[in-house]
This record gives C-alpha cells, structure tokens and sequence, in this order.
C-alpha cells in the first residue's frame, strides 16, 4: 500500500506538467516578490478582511491590508519558499511576480510549533499583537484570527483515512492581473497534477464566489464553519469558510 505524498513525488509530477507553461518553481530567492503579489492579492479578502475589523471609512485602509497581508502570508507560505513544507509556483513578469501558489502534500501538512517561532523572529507578529498598532485594527482582531485553530482540527476530520492528497494553502493573482487566466492556469496544472497521483485536494476558501469557482473545477463542500468570536456583536461579527475538496477523477 502506497504511503503519504512525499514532497518529491509532488514535485516531479509538477514539473511533468510545466513544459511549455509560463508557471515555474519558486525559490527562496523570489519570496519577497511572491509576498508582494499575495498581499497584493489579498487586499480585499473576505477572510483577512474579516481579521483587519477596519468597519468604516478609512484613509489608511490599503497601507494597513496591505501590510496585514504580506506579514501574514509570510508566516504562512515561508516553508515553502524554502521547500521544507511543499512547493511554491508562481508565473513571473519583467517587472513583477503576477501570482503564487503554494502546496503542502499530505506527508508534510502538519503545522509545528517551531514554525511560527522562527516566523515570529524572522517577519515580526501580525500588527494586531503589536502594542503600538494593534489600535489601527478592529477591537477584536486577535481574537478573529486565533478562531483559525477549529479548521486544523476541521482538515483532519475531513482528510482521515486519505494518505495520498494536497492541501492548497494559498493562491493568488496580482490584482492588475486578474480575470487574464492565470488563476485558471494555475488551477489547472493542480487538478492535472493531482490526477496524474491519483491524490485527493483539500483547501479552505472564504466566499459564495470562490466556493462557485472551485465547484467549476470539481471540487465539493465538504463543510461550511461559522466563525464568531464571543461578545463580538459587529455587523461583521459572523463569518463563513468552505472547506472543500476534489477527488481525483478516473
């Protein structure tokens, strides 16, 4: 019986797929271009919005997302750049990364500790945690996202008994650069590549619009999670994340 997908299977088949592709391997070398996409990219998502609490008008909305974004992304996606926790692809212009996504097979998904301690190091806490920023977020910012934690213990439920899958921990598109049919692409070389290992995929996305998207790629809810944080009574105070997956088709 074949075992968990390993990090050089998951690779190889990648790389199987990419020839005549303009999406190509990430390095340590290109994070901090990678970063720059992804905060980019995630300056209006539901979920890291959700986290900012920024209700309101406010003049220095995009400076704060934008920041939120990269250093959490950072914290994130930092293992992969590496490669000690999966991969990182992204497509790449003259003058900027156009999009990243990042990939954990199932041998390397879990989280350690060490981790998010040399994390912590390296990029600094999120902004909310610091005691001089954490007023230019929302009252109940950390508390929002420490509520993350319910959908580690959520993936193992939904992923038990699956030895060989991917989980797709992030994915985005420069925002000058979207609807052009990259995230297509990327999107593409996944589900081909999943196929081709006969691996199952797993990811968490934060609204009816993506969840519609990655049905048209044939995933299926496996869960929708309401997050709420206790005493939180903000028009925003509920929030909802589909989990998903895809199956690997014959």
């Amino acid at each position: 019986m074949r075992g968990q997908l390993s990090k050089q299977e998951l690779n190889k088949a990648l790389n199987n797929h990419l020839y005549g592709s303009d999406i190509s391997f990430l390095s340590k070398s290109d994070e901090d271009y990678a970063l720059d996409a992804l905060a980019d990219a995630f300056q209006d998502d539901p979920l890291f919005s959700w986290f900012a609490g920024l209700e309101g008008e406010d003049p220095e909305r995009d400076q704060k997302m934008y920041k939120l974004g990269r250093i959490l992304n950072a914290h994130v996606n930092h293992r992969f750049f590496s490669g000690s926790r999966g991969v990182a692809l992204g497509v790449r212009t003259t003058e900027s990364m156009v999009c990243c996504m990042t990939l954990a097979p199932s041998s390397c998904v879990r989280e350690r500790m060490v981790d998010h301690i040399i994390a912590m190091f390296k990029y600094g806490a999120p902004p909310m945690y610091k005691s001089k920023e954490k007023s230019k977020y929302g009252p109940y910012s950390q508390k929002r996202m420490e509520k993350l934690n319910v959908l580690i213990k959520k993936r193992k439920k939904h992923m038990k008994g699956t030895k060989r899958w991917i989980q797709l921990q992030s994915i985005g598109v420069r925002s000058e650069q979207q609807w052009k049919g990259y995230g297509k692409k990327m999107l593409q070389l996944l589900t081909q590549t999943a196929n081709s290992l006969n691996a199952s995929i797993y990811l968490e996305t934060e609204s009816e619009n993506n969840e519609s998207m990655y049905k048209h790629f044939g995933f299926h809810t496996v869960e929708k999670v309401n997050l709420c944080v206790s005493g939180d009574d903000s028009p925003a105070a509920n929030f909802t994340v589909y989990l998903m997956r895809k199956d690997p088709s014959g």
